[in-house]
């Protein structure tokens, strides 16, 4: 756990300015954050010194290093009492959180029940998976009323949830469509895997490789992907540099999902977004709605417009189109 939170302070050098324009809010433009149920909830199972130690950094606007006994404090004790922050210390794109996040697995104790009832956790993440899922199903529908076969990449895809869901839900995609799963977790790829034979599942194989190292594999032969859950942590310019070397994996026409969280989350749970930052070191990126367009737009693919998550409304969800 020491070894962790090591790694979880010496990560944090930069801020994103959209963030760090609400830490800068006043201590009282902040206080409502701390008054919601899960915010009470979550203080309410805190022992005193640390819940103390969080609302002062939390209304001051104080990052980790500035705080002294900040590593010893809190960022020790939600180390040994959450599974979700020592996995994201380690790993900021490890799937053992969204797993939680998604209600596939149960979660214990005060800190991680608390992720799962915030808003900018559980909610708004189950709200994205649900969204994303379906909204593929309609697109993959789209590609075979066109074509015979779908050749679908899930670009950091974890275990797989949402393709294997997606055959679950249309059995009638089996033996027209493929979905390969692209991630470079062992760990992902080896709980896909389980659910692949737990649910009887075919038509979705698994490729443990870098998502840039793929030009030889699909040469501009793919016909639908899904980009969830990398975008969050980039910046703008990563962000165009990604797209741009994807890009010549799609044929002509093809269309990419891609989600992007945003500004929003600093503005409806902020307590949650320096939670993450402050304990685990999980430098999220938050861009305003519209973003997304300037970046699919500048990587050279055609951006279709976008959805949402409904009800919170945290992510905007693009669709690219290969011109």
């Amino acid at each position: 756990m020491a070894k962790l939170a090591e790694n979880a302070m010496a990560v944090k050098r930069l801020i994103c300015p959209n963030l760090l324009r609400y830490y800068q809010l006043s201590p009282q433009e902040k206080q409502k954050h701390l008054e919601t149920p899960d915010a009470q909830f979550l203080f309410n199972g805190l022992p005193e010194n640390v819940a103390e130690m969080l609302r002062y950094g939390f209304l001051n606007g104080k990052i980790a290093e500035d705080i002294a006994g900040w590593d010893k404090v809190v960022v020790r004790y939600f180390m040994a009492n959450s599974r979700i922050i020592p996995a994201l210390a380690e790993n900021p794109g490890t799937f053992t959180m969204l797993e939680k996040m998604y209600h596939f697995e149960p979660v214990y104790g005060v800190i991680d029940e608390y992720f799962l009832k915030s808003k900018a956790g559980g909610r708004a993440l189950y709200n994205r998976y649900y969204a994303v899922t379906n909204m593929a199903c309609e697109h993959v529908n789209e590609v075979l009323a066109n074509r015979d076969q779908c050749l679908m990449i899930d670009i950091g895809s974890g275990p797989g949830r949402n393709g294997i869901d997606m055959c679950r839900q249309h059995p009638e995609f089996s033996g027209q469509i493929q979905i390969d799963c692209i991630d470079i977790d062992p760990d992902a790829i080896i709980k896909g895997r389980e659910l692949e034979d737990e649910f009887g599942i075919k038509q979705v194989g698994f490729v443990q490789k870098s998502m840039t190292r793929l030009h030889r594999r699909y040469p501009g032969n793919v016909d639908y992907g899904l980009l969830i859950g990398i975008l969050c942590g980039l910046t703008r310019g990563e962000r165009v540099g990604l797209l741009s070397v994807i890009k010549p994996y799609f044929r002509k026409g093809a269309k990419l999902m891609a989600a992007s969280l945003l500004e929003q989350m600093a503005i409806e749970d902020l307590l949650c977004s320096y939670i993450l930052r402050e304990t685990a070191g999980w430098e999220l990126q938050y861009p305003p709605l519209g973003e997304l367009k300037g970046v699919f737009e500048e990587a050279g693919w055609k951006y279709e417009g976008y959805f949402q998550e409904e009800p919170t409304r945290f992510y905007e969800i693009g669709i690219g189109v290969v011109p």
